[in-house]
């Protein structure tokens, strides 16, 4: 008999069905009653309390009755005259209502501030149909969210939206002064633009894939941020945009990430108009830099930066990923019209470390390297890895030139080239990926 089991085994069992599930079981059998009040984690849908047959999931009514069920579970399974253990993980997947947000939300706040669930994730939203909302439903939801974010979970630490939309051509705006939200993350949302007003305590905003022509974020009251991550493959109508103006109203970031996912380069060319917003900048990563456009046009980042300590860029070479769904949504991958020289003067840059993720030993990376110790006199290593890649491993079309050089005799033949060419005390370090071990050049 399953029933005979001990407890631990018992509830593997039930963390792996759904909550509605694991409570018939207990109302079932008195063996089973106490454990749901004894998982770890816990996963409350409210697609659980929709009862069939109904039409539509998103109809009120069937929302209104789902939501209250909803409310009553959280309320139930986080009693502190039945729970005995803390959960370490609580998903909530529930849909925003004036009704029911602002109960649930101070459940929610209720169990953080007694200690009993280490970690909530919340997820709100039943896919709709966009011809089938209306205006006003859109703007009744908006204000909804907002309403959420700044009133009711003033202790959420981490918010992640994906494909919001609060109507066309929509402003949506965060004004949170109770806040206590760490990192907010945008991620296909199809607001016109997003205003940050006011968020006391985030120190990290991730945004990406947003499908505006205009630069889609604007930045008041965030006297915390310290660190800001912007990815996006160029879908149209996404128009190239000045750096400059995507960060107006930040003075303290110190690191900056920038993903273009191996396309189009969608940064316009300029320098000094970002001495404000680059003022406090301390680590700035590049990613997924389409091999074939070069890094030289990185250093005029570099020179903008005055306090810059260390450069990451990373190199997309996938051959594996030619994929002409991607490359039809995305703009034509085409470099920026930047003007950059090879040397510079004076050699101000306080950069201690260059790092290349997916380093080849092909002339347009030797250049890059010295364009950055002719910029950097105090830089103190450089280091190129491998990027590894099983797919692209396997292909036949392997460009020799743009191979990782392996072993001393190739990597020597690098650091000799950087050597003649270059003045630079800068330790050479090459990190192979695949087996894990470096080899130093000083």
């Amino acid at each position: 008999m399953i029933s005979k089991l001990n407890d631990d085994v018992l509830l593997l069992i039930l963390e792996n069905v759904d909550l509605t599930m694991s409570v018939r079981a207990g109302a079932l059998s008195t063996r089973w009653r106490h454990l749901p009040w004894l998982l770890g984690q816990l996963t409350i849908d409210m697609m659980d309390f929709l009862h069939e047959p109904y039409a539509d999931p998103t109809v009120d009514d069937h929302i209104d009755k789902a939501m209250s069920s909803l409310a009553e579970a959280i309320r139930s399974m986080l009693s502190p005259s039945r729970r005995k253990t803390v959960v370490t993980r609580l998903c909530v997947s529930l849909v925003i209502t004036n009704s029911y947000s602002s109960e649930i939300g101070h459940l929610v706040n209720e169990v953080v501030e007694n200690g009993m669930v280490k970690d909530i994730e919340l997820t709100s939203g039943v896919e709709r149909i966009p011809g089938t909302v209306s205006d006003e439903e859109m703007e009744k939801h908006a204000n909804d969210l907002h309403n959420l974010i700044a009133n009711v979970c003033t202790e959420l630490r981490y918010l992640y939206l994906s494909q919001c939309d609060t109507g066309f051509q929509s402003t949506f705006k965060i004004d949170a002064p109770n806040s206590k939200l760490n990192i907010l993350e945008l991620v296909h949302c199809h607001f016109a633009q997003v205003e940050l007003h006011c968020l006391p305590m985030v120190e990290k905003v991730i945004f990406g894939f947003w499908l505006t022509r205009c630069v889609p974020l604007t930045w008041e009251y965030i006297p915390c941020l310290k660190e800001v991550e912007i990815f996006s493959a160029m879908p149209p109508p996404q128009e190239p945009f000045k750096l400059s103006d995507f960060l107006r109203g930040t003075t303290c970031i110190n690191t900056l990430s920038l993903d273009f996912l191996g396309q189009k380069i969608w940064l316009l060319p300029e320098k000094h108009q970002l001495s404000s917003v680059f003022s406090n900048l301390r680590k700035l990563c590049i990613y997924d830099v389409f091999v074939g456009f070069g890094l030289l046009w990185t250093t005029a980042l570099l020179e903008a930066a005055p306090s810059l300590e260390i450069l990451e860029v990373e190199v997309y070479d996938h051959r594996c990923e030619e994929d002409e769904k991607v490359t039809e949504k995305c703009a034509e991958r085409t470099n920026g019209p930047w003007q950059v020289s090879e040397f510079a003067y004076p050699k101000h840059s306080p950069l201690k470390e260059l790092e290349i993720i997916g380093f080849n030993a092909s002339e347009e990376h030797i250049v890059f390297i010295g364009a950055v110790m002719e910029r950097a006199s105090n830089l103190q290593s450089v280091v190129l890895k491998d990027k590894c890649c099983k797919e692209c491993e396997a292909t036949s079309t392997a460009s020799v030139k743009r191979k990782f050089p392996e072993g001393e005799d190739e990597q020597e033949l690098v650091v000799n080239k950087l050597r003649n060419r270059f003045f630079s005390r800068a330790q050479i370090i090459f990190s192979d990926r695949k087996v894990v071990n470096e080899c130093v050049f000083v």
